[in-house]
């Protein structure tokens, strides 16, 4: 028997008539009397003994429709998984970011997004610029967050929000109270620089020559975030990018407006021959909205 035969045996077997198996199932009552005789004459033997109108079930029916019990809870349980598939509620999103989005945006989006689909599995790695591009071309994970990665043309950039550079100083510094800091005014300060990305440096670097300041950083560090702690302890002042000095992490660290004006782009990235499923593009909006919401205010 097949699994629609077994449905309907069970259904008649509940109601104790084709009409009420019929209704149940969304059938015709012939349909149902015949997939019945169908099914006893594949078989061999009666499903049902029929007295005054009603099919009292055999016991071989009996027998039946109890081993196949365990068939019709699986096919609830995938049921059930294509429901939540398909309204997001199951599922893996892998997600790859560079440390400074791992520690200033990725948490919030994160929360955001598990509120809406709470059964859906996460992962997040935390990998330098390369690894992560790299990690997105061959499928490792879903989707990844950078700010100014480099062009690959086996990958799609989907920007997510203009970030505008700034001067992050001690809340003590001095130059905290300026309306903007130019290189000029950080001609005697200690620099640090992050090396998150070369496309990055290059901004600052070149915002600095048309200054006519040299950039002579005292310190080196890969990342931003981590500039920014070395900030508070009171070693100099980083050029960063407003979203990840707007981080939740720092508490001795204030960002002033840096000019030239220098803007960065964040983005998630995707590879360019996969389709952007739909918890993807819930994550994206999710990341756009916190974005949006965390560099509002810090410009008004």
């Amino acid at each position: 028997m097949n699994l629609r035969q077994l449905e309907i045996l069970r259904a008649v077997m509940r109601t104790r008539s084709t009409v009420g198996a019929a209704r149940d199932l969304g059938m015709s009552q012939p349909a149902v009397s015949n997939a019945i005789k169908n099914a006893e004459s594949a078989l061999g033997f009666l499903l049902f003994d029929r007295a005054n109108k009603r099919l009292i079930p055999t016991q071989e029916a009996q027998i039946l429709l109890a081993e196949a019990e365990p068939l019709f809870l699986m096919q609830d349980l995938i049921s059930q998984t294509a429901a939540d598939l398909r309204t997001g509620r199951k599922g893996r999103m892998r997600i790859v970011a560079t440390s400074e989005l791992s520690e200033s945006l990725l948490p919030q989006v994160i929360a955001r997004f598990s509120r809406a689909h709470d059964g859906v599995e996460i992962s997040l790695e935390t990998l330098r610029l390369d690894n992560l591009l790299e990690y997105v071309e061959t499928g490792i994970v879903d989707i990844g967050f950078a700010m100014e990665p480099h062009p690959r043309q086996t990958l799609k950039y989907l920007p997510l929000a203009q970030l505008d550079m700034v001067c992050a100083c001690h809340t003590d510094s001095p130059l905290t109270q300026l309306s903007f800091v130019t290189p000029t005014d950080l001609r005697d300060t200690p620099l640090i620089n992050a090396r998150t990305s070369s496309r990055i440096s290059n901004l600052v670097q070149e915002a600095f020559r048309r200054s006519a300041v040299d950039y002579a950083p005292t310190i080196d560090v890969r990342f931003m975030n981590v500039a920014g702690h070395f900030v508070e302890e009171g070693l100099g002042v980083t050029i960063m990018d407003e979203l990840t000095a707007s981080s939740k992490r720092y508490s001795r660290l204030k960002s002033v407006p840096f000019k030239p004006k220098t803007q960065i782009t964040v983005s998630a990235i995707v590879a360019a021959d996969r389709l952007q499923q739909r918890l993807m593009q819930a994550l994206i909006k999710h990341a756009r909205e916190e974005i949006a919401t965390r560099i509002a205010p810090a410009r008004s």
